[in-house]
């Protein structure tokens, strides 16, 4: 999918998670995929999601008051610490032509889609980590488990100076 060049409208803070109830962003955002609906004419969105409608052109508000990205990222650092890599990762699936969607109930921070996530599957879950993260057999064994018990490829996003991705998946005799 193309991403969009820009994102005019306003965003605002509840603590954990945003809401967009600008009519027009609200639409823009829908059309493209981005949050879930909420009531009449109203978007649900994620601290990462909201960082990428900030940085085209969405004005956060927090309280009532436009607040700059630094001051959200303050904020959303409080309650995800690792939301500066998860916010590169997503942006970085977006200008592949990839659409992620938040993988909250898949144990993973993103399920990926190809194409309209209204007319199939994600085929990917997609959890960042850090560059130097240590692992055990047994947790990467279980994320793979459970990305194939729902169909779908496990993919690890390794951020350092930049993105690698790593996909795994289980292969049966």
């Amino acid at each position: 999918m193309k991403e969009e060049e820009s994102y005019e409208g306003k965003i605002t803070l509840l603590h954990d998670r945003c809401m967009v109830w600008d009519s027009s962003l609200a639409e823009k955002i829908q059309k493209n995929f981005i949050g879930r609906a909420f009531g009449e004419g109203s978007i649900q969105i994620s601290l990462t999601e909201a960082a990428y409608l900030a940085e085209k052109g969405a004005t956060i508000l927090k309280n009532g008051r436009k607040i700059s990205i630094k001051a959200f990222f303050r904020h959303a650092k409080k309650i995800q610490p690792d939301i500066e890599m998860r916010f590169n990762v997503y942006k970085h699936l977006w200008q592949r032509g990839l659409i992620p969607k938040t993988g909250y109930k898949f144990g993973s921070h993103f399920r990926v889609y190809r194409e309209n996530p209204d007319k199939g599957h994600a085929p990917y879950l997609v959890h960042v980590l850090p560059i130097d993260y240590v692992s055990t057999w047994t947790e990467i064994s279980r994320a793979i488990r459970l990305a194939h018990s729902v169909r779908k490829q496990m993919v690890f996003a390794c951020v350092g100076d930049k993105i690698d991705f790593i996909r795994l998946k289980r292969v049966t005799p």
